[in-house]
């Protein structure tokens, strides 16, 4: 866990101060039950100018939506964009502080906890709240801190079933290796290229369930950092996915069988118990025109 003192860049000291004065704006409308954290880039002292602060207000209940309005104002502005409606638990909310865009996720704790049930207990393997969970593994404290190390003792906790649940969701769209075989003497390029996104998602959602990590998307705007967090990996992961993105379909199709290959050997190794026969029958239509350099 990064210290302010020691591991955040400058960039960092500033949005951290910003996220602070933010979280003591909403001091005194309910402090018994307050809790602010600040996550993303800001905390792992990875902020540049492109770095908005992100963080989280959690009360008991929500007050009046003029109440946060006013808080966001002493802090810094006016809201420019909301998503969600407050009425309902919960909502996004965003405005600028020091030109920096500030974007605040205001939440009652019982649907704080209930999105939190929906990994824990309910093992959903694509939800949002995957990148809500992430966050608040890494978060620092700007208020609540007991509250909140509560919170990162329970999801570091990793259920396996959620685990497996991620594997056999990434599995459940197959990649189509039968209509790929003519897909790529189609004049199809742009269909390929979608074909080959999907899937890398789809693989690092099993992998990251393999790995007992949480995953969302959001998380691949530093592809090469979340591969190097994961132990249970194919060689050269960030890399190979970079390599097919930018071959053409033959090629590129030849590189995500092998990588695909790569991950179902993984899965087969530590949870034996998956069904991976029809995807190996499935693989076998497709005949690799071009086989990958050796990684």
């Amino acid at each position: 866990m990064p210290s302010p003192s020691t591991d955040l860049n400058p960039l960092g000291r500033q949005r951290l101060a910003i996220a602070q004065r933010l979280a003591d704006a909403h001091r005194g409308i309910d402090d018994a039950s307050l809790v602010s954290f600040v996550s993303g880039s800001t905390v792992e002292g990875l902020a540049d100018e492109r770095s908005d602060v992100d963080m989280s207000i959690v009360f008991a209940m929500l007050p009046d939506e003029a109440v946060l309005r006013e808080a966001c104002r002493r802090a810094g502005g006016a809201w420019i964009w909301q998503i969600g409606n407050l009425a309902d638990g919960g909502a996004v909310v965003a405005f600028h502080a020091e030109g920096i865009e500030v974007q605040v996720g205001y939440s009652t704790q019982a649907q704080l906890n209930a999105e939190i049930d929906q990994l824990l207990v309910e093992h959903r393997a694509d939800t949002p709240n995957h990148k809500l969970a992430e966050g608040v593994l890494k978060a620092l404290p700007l208020a609540g801190a007991e509250t909140l190390a509560e919170l990162q003792a329970r999801l570091s906790r990793f259920p396996a079933a959620l685990g497996r649940a991620m594997v056999l969701h990434g599995l459940a769209t197959p990649i189509p290796w039968r209509a790929i075989t003519q897909l790529i003497h189609r004049d199809a390029s742009l269909w390929c290229r979608e074909i080959q996104v999907e899937a890398c998602y789809r693989l690092l959602l099993i992998l990251c369930g393999l790995n007992g990590r949480y995953f969302t998307r959001f998380q691949v705007k530093r592809m090469r950092r979340l591969a190097a967090q994961l132990h249970r990996t194919p060689p050269a992961l960030a890399e190979r996915i970079e390599t097919l993105l930018l071959a053409p379909p033959s090629e590129a199709f030849s590189w995500l069988h092998a990588l695909e290959g790569d991950v179902l050997h993984l899965v087969a190794t530590h949870q034996p118990d998956v069904d991976l026969d029809a995807v190996r029958k499935r693989r076998t239509s497709y005949c690799v025109a071009v086989r990958p350099p050796s990684t």
